[in-house]
């Protein structure tokens, strides 16, 4: 994938097969380049995460995420990369992923290692993935081994947990998805 047409097409499919939100599919169709693209994927990213939609992704946005690689940033969205700031998205990443500050990451790919500071938010349903939380970062998750220091809130059925300072496990989800 080169073009943001391309990435457009991939999303356009996608939306159509799993049925998306009139709304978001509309708004999807009505973006005329890479930044409103991601506004879109910002503004309905829940409704990804929770679908058929974030397997397609996992697939494609890597390559995607080359040619678009600054117009993806410009509009907050990274991926497989550290931030402070924005959607961070994980998939098949090569490297250690940083996430500090308010920002919100939701990891697909498996074998990943996430460390999340401050205020950061941490999404896992993979198997595979190391997670450590400190500061006040939160993670809720349904699968990965998580390290959890300083003041951290962890929701889920991780796959294993230790907790160190006063970090805190909720087993099980107070709410279903993830």
């Amino acid at each position: 994938m080169e073009t943001f047409d391309e990435l457009k097409e991939i999303c356009r499919r996608a939306c159509h097969e799993r049925n998306a939100c009139k709304e978001g599919f509309e708004a999807m169709l009505l973006a005329e380049n890479t930044a409103e693209l991601m506004h879109v994927w910002r503004r309905w990213w829940e409704d990804v995460w929770e679908s058929k939609y974030a397997d397609i992704m996992t697939e494609r946005i890597a390559t995607a995420h080359g040619r678009l690689r600054r117009e993806m940033r410009q509009s907050d969205v990274f991926v497989n990369e550290s931030s402070e700031r924005g959607l961070v998205i994980v998939c098949r990443p090569d490297r250690q992923i940083q996430v500090g500050g308010r920002a919100k990451c939701y990891v697909f790919g498996t074998a990943a290692e996430v460390t999340a500071t401050d205020h950061a938010q941490v999404y896992c349903r993979e198997s595979g993935v190391r997670l450590t939380l400190r500061g006040y970062a939160t993670g809720r998750v349904k699968a990965g081994d998580c390290r959890c220091y300083d003041r951290t809130m962890l929701q889920g059925t991780p796959d294993s947990v230790e907790l160190h300072d006063q970090a805190k496990f909720e087993e099980g989800n107070k709410q279903e998805k993830i």
